[in-house]
């Protein structure tokens, strides 16, 4: 008689089974890592990244370029700055000179006529003796001033300021600066409204009415 075992049969895997094998282990995340929609998005992601690295580094270079720009700059304005000192520091050199060149030339004369130097010198005793009214002992010192200290002194009477004077001298405002301060020194006076009224004394501007 046949056993109950011999009746089993073995069952036998079902077409569907068999067409859809299960895939483990490193087999199954190799091809889930080649699926065209995640390679794709990985792909996009790495050029995004490449992207951004890109544009820093143009950033920093444009930075790099501003500030090589900027440092140029400010040594274009250093020398500039240097140039201007250096031309007004030239000017005044020169008008030193040529107020020595006067002074040389106004010895030479007094030398050779001494006649004209002993008039002044009577006349500023007799002044300093009999005072005229009007006008004080700062007016005789104006034979002692440059040529372009009269220029200077006249003209800031007449109103013009440092600016002004220096645009019509064709001189910088630290020369005329400089002259300015030889003439209050020169004359004893201590402000413009002084050198206004001296002016006004030795007849280089009419006085206001």
């Amino acid at each position: 008689m046949p056993s109950k075992d011999s009746f089993k049969t073995e069952r036998q895997p079902s077409p569907v089974e068999d067409s859809n094998p299960t895939v483990t282990g490193d087999g199954g995340e190799k091809r889930k890592n080649q699926d065209p929609v995640v390679v794709a998005a990985k792909t996009r992601v790495e050029q995004a990244e490449a992207r951004t690295e890109q544009a820093e580094a143009r950033t920093e270079q444009a930075k790099t370029r501003a500030e090589s720009a900027e440092t140029r700059t400010e040594q274009a304005e250093a020398r500039t700055e240097q140039a201007k000192t250096r031309t007004e520091q030239a000017e005044v050199r020169t008008e030193q000179a040529e107020t020595r060149t006067e002074q040389a030339e106004t010895a030479l004369e007094n030398a050779v006529h001494p006649e004209g130097n002993l008039r002044r010198d009577v006349s500023a005793r007799l002044h300093k003796e009999f005072p005229v009214a009007g006008i004080d002992d700062h007016a005789y010192p104006l034979e002692q001033l440059t040529s372009r200290q009269r220029e200077i002194l006249q003209l800031i009477a007449e109103g013009q300021n440092t600016k002004q004077i220096a645009d019509i001298l064709k001189v910088s405002p630290k020369t005329v600066e400089y002259h300015r301060m030889k003439l209050m020194a020169g004359l004893n006076l201590h402000d413009i409204p002084g050198l206004v009224r001296y002016a006004m004394r030795v007849g280089l501007i009419a006085p206001e009415c």
